[in-house]
């Protein structure tokens, strides 16, 4: 699983106002200030997100927490399976089309994603999408859709626009020679700031409240990256 449970790291997570059109979402925070669009993992808005949205937003930003699945409904049960075959349903590459578009419209300087979301931060970077992006825990490898995105591995070494990247070393969706052949696309190409952690895995986020001290070391110190390259005008 990546998320699901709400951190202490953030406040208590508020539903935010609904929006809609081509698009679905929560937005949080005041009209007029620095936009920034989280895109979930595969559990969707769920109210890890929404503790995430909140706190970006009680630091002057106005948050959108995008909804890929809102055509989907809800998860009928917080598992794995579930969270897999509605995932499955979602049409990648006309999701990441109305996407592009949805963040030109709205002027948005800057996109978080997580898993199936950062996914979609390549190929934001492959469009070449001018805002600050980072990506926690994303696919190089590509993902199966019935409409697929372009296997990142394809055309990284050649993306010019800058996103920052953080994985842990034992993450098994990736696994050991995903994980290196990133490391490797990376040192050559310096619009990708991939950040690699010691000891975390996939979903590291969430150790935030772990009572491993280093694996919450970790959490925080890539936490502290995001905010860095999303929010710099607060940091």
């Amino acid at each position: 699983m990546c998320h699901g449970k709400p951190s202490s790291r953030f406040p208590t997570p508020n539903e935010g106002a609904p929006f809609e059109g081509a698009l679905h979402g929560f937005s949080f925070g005041q009209e007029g200030s620095p936009r920034l669009a989280i895109l979930p993992d595969i559990y969707g808005c769920n109210p890890f997100y929404k503790g995430l949205a909140t706190y970006f937003a009680g630091q002057g930003l106005h948050v959108y927490l995008m909804n890929p699945f809102h055509a989907l409904g809800a998860l009928p049960e917080m598992t794995r399976e579930a969270a897999f075959e509605r995932r499955h349903k979602l049409r990648d590459r006309a999701y990441v089309e109305a996407l592009e578009a949805f963040l030109e419209r709205e002027e948005i300087g800057g996109v978080l994603g997580f898993c199936l979301g950062g996914l979609y931060i390549f190929e934001l970077a492959r469009r070449g999408y001018s805002g600050r992006m980072v990506a926690f825990y994303p696919f190089p490898q590509g993902l199966p859709n019935d409409d697929p995105l372009q296997v990142p591995f394809e055309y990284l070494d050649g993306v010019s626009a800058k996103h920052s990247v953080l994985i842990g070393n034992n993450d098994p969706s990736l696994g050991p020679e995903v994980t290196a052949n990133l490391c490797a696309v990376a040192a050559k190409n310096p619009a990708i700031d991939l950040h690699v952690f010691e000891g975390s895995g996939h979903g590291f986020l969430a150790d935030l409240d772990s009572d491993d001290a280093a694996k919450r070391a970790n959490a925080e110190a890539a936490f502290a990256i995001a905010e860095t390259v999303l929010a710099p005008e607060f940091t």
